[in-house]
């Protein structure tokens, strides 16, 4: 029996992939459990016209990124951290914050790196993420208190 798989599976496959599986396990495991689709010629080319539209989008996110970071030659970010009665800082910044500023999710980077893990310290900080195909984008943060 061939079946599309609609859902990445790691004993079966990869999400869209046309694999063939017994009759019994395709009927009354992974039909009712909808992680698959039948394949029949209409399927097949609606699956195809789908990953076009995918590859089209992701390609317009692409363009639009570049343009994006290719605009702007510097970024600079400010935080402002509350300063405790001892005089040190309550908080600090992490990675986390930064993907937050930027909405990194949304545009696929990844990885980004700090001169620490945790930056606890007033003062100008460096940083730099990737972008696809291994192209860095340096950034520069600020650290205040108020």
């Amino acid at each position: 029996m061939k079946v599309i798989l609609l859902k990445k599976n790691k004993n079966l496959g990869k999400k869209f992939e046309e694999i063939d599986v017994k009759p019994g396990y395709g009927r009354n495991f992974l039909l009712p459990k909808r992680n698959v689709i039948i394949a029949t010629n209409s399927v097949r080319k609606k699956i195809i016209e789908f990953k076009k539209k995918i590859i089209k989008n992701k390609i317009k996110k692409l363009k639009n990124l570049f343009f994006f970071f290719k605009k702007k030659k510097k970024i600079e970010i400010t935080f402002y951290l509350k300063l405790g009665k001892n005089g040190k800082l309550l908080g600090s910044i992490t990675k986390k914050n930064i993907k937050k500023f930027f909405f990194l999710k949304k545009n696929k980077i990844k990885k980004i790196f700090l001169e620490k893990r945790k930056i606890n310290k007033i003062g100008n900080f460096n940083g730099y993420f990737n972008l696809p195909y291994n192209i860095k984008y340096k950034f520069l943060f600020k650290i205040f208190y108020y």
